[in-house]
């Protein structure tokens, strides 16, 4: 259900990281959809004159009145990558303008994944904190890290689910299994195989400790080289009492330099990023080892939900 629809001239689609509820992107989605945007816009040379209609597609199982997962209710990233195409396909459908797919860590997997498999693909991807998160990509953190990957097997299968709280827990078992799977052979839901045109700005995050530059590589490759723009977003994007951390940089998400890399997705084509205030590099310029490395739902039946209220 969506409420407090505005009329726009596109939409913003917050696919949230795993296990995360839609009230961690409230000032991200009340500062899209405020008249802040035009005026970032307009420092980019894009056209976004009354901003965006933003709505979180809420992760199953996450948010209130959505059943968790359990033995008898379970489900797979391609369930929620079908939840993504059909808010992309409803959002389109209710006001004809372009949708922007913002998405975060396991939710960015679901925009590469639907743009991959569904025919409501978005018009636009920001992918923050992306990463294929392959235990080889993660130095002397990889043997925990796989280790971590083969228990989800003998855990889900005695439990049910992944119930673990803390990290990603509780999920739901053939999706966490598809995420460990990732883990171990490098292998993701989706084709690393540069197929998706959608134009793309992949953000890494300075203090990420869960993505290291070879996993956010890794997710890149999912997209043809031509369409991808990176931008590292560290301290000195940050405004006050914000972080560059996995996901500390929602608590204070953007500023007049972080809008306009947003907006200029959905740009025409061509337009050149010497415009844009944070100057996001595209993907052949990028300077080498700009990110510094620390570490790297709902039951069948459920149709998608946009969020658009953030209860506490």
């Amino acid at each position: 259900m969506t409420h407090g629809i505005h009329e726009r001239q596109g939409t913003a689609l917050i696919s949230p990281a795993m296990g995360v509820p839609a009230r961690v992107y409230r000032r991200l989605s009340e500062a899209l959809g405020s008249g802040a945007l035009a005026s970032a816009a307009s420092a980019s040379g894009a056209s976004a004159q009354s901003g965006f209609e933003v709505g979180v597609v809420a992760r199953r199982g996450v948010e209130g009145g959505s059943p968790r997962p359990a033995r008898a209710v379970d489900w797979s990233y391609e369930d929620e990558a079908d939840d993504l195409a059909e808010a992309i396909a409803a959002a389109r459908a209710r006001t004809g303008g372009p949708v922007l797919v913002i998405g975060h860590s396991l939710g960015a997997q679901l925009a590469a994944l639907a743009a991959q498999r569904s025919d409501h693909r978005p018009d636009g991807i920001v992918a923050i904190g992306a990463s294929v998160p392959w235990f080889r990509h993660y130095g002397r953190r990889a043997v925990p890290f796989a280790a971590l990957a083969a228990s989800v097997g003998p855990v889900t299968a005695v439990v049910g689910h992944w119930p673990r709280q803390g990290f990603a827990g509780p999920t739901p078992r053939t999706l966490m299994r598809q995420w460990a799977r990732m883990v171990l052979t490098g292998r993701p839901p989706f084709d690393l195989d540069g197929s998706i045109r959608v134009r793309a700005l992949m953000v890494r995050l300075g203090d990420d400790e869960l993505v290291t530059d070879q996993a956010a590589a890794a997710y890149e490759a999912a997209f043809f080289r031509d369409v991808v723009t990176r931008w590292t977003y560290d301290e000195s994007c940050c405004p006050a009492g914000g972080d560059a951390t996995h996901l500390g940089w929602s608590r204070a998400p953007v500023t007049g330099r972080y809008l306009p890399c947003i907006v200029v997705q959905l740009a025409p084509p061509g337009r050149s990023d010497r415009r844009i205030p944070c100057r996001p590099r595209p993907l052949g310029r990028q300077r080498p080892g700009s990110t510094t490395a620390k570490s790297d739902s709902r039951p069948s039946g459920s149709s998608g939900r946009i969020t658009t209220e953030f209860p506490d």
